[in-house]
């Protein structure tokens, strides 16, 4: 019996050196949790910034309606029926500007195929304006700064 007591206190040494050993490794599961990504900002945490665009003036007697598209997005390309009667409404009450990452023509070429008028078109990335992405419509003062995303 006495033989038997050794032999397990023995392993029982042998089990607590070899779990020491796997914790110091760092192969046992009590390492921190993984911190989660920071929350990406929705749109609507876009109000009240001010968006700027190399070489565009907003009016200051007009609020402006931007309308961030690409030719590419097929989002952009479901919701263009919904632009066209966006802009449609806005017409003479908003100025209308598309934002697309394409150059001036193609973007031209694909809001006249859609029939969405617009005051102007700019070429640039969504990501100059603060956006995350495409479709996106923002409402701006004469000031740049969003009213509404």
């Amino acid at each position: 019996m006495k033989h038997l007591e050794q032999i397990a206190n023995i392993a029982v040494i042998v089990a607590v050196v070899v779990f020491l050993g796997l914790v110091v490794r760092g192969d046992v599961g009590w390492h921190k949790a993984a911190q989660a990504p920071p929350p990406i900002p929705s749109q609507q945490d876009l109000a009240g910034t001010t968006v700027r665009l190399p070489g565009l003036q907003f009016p200051t007697n007009q609020s402006t309606l931007l309308l961030v598209v690409s030719a590419n997005c097929h989002f952009c390309k479901e919701s263009m029926p919904f632009y066209k009667q966006l802009t449609e409404e806005a017409r003479g009450r908003l100025n209308v500007i598309a934002v697309m990452p394409e150059p001036k023509p193609e973007a031209q070429k694909f809001l006249l195929d859609a029939g969405v008028e617009t005051n102007q078109i700019v070429s640039a990335t969504p990501d100059t304006l603060g956006v995350r992405g495409t479709p996106t419509v923002l409402l701006v003062e004469g000031s740049g700064k969003v009213k509404r995303a």
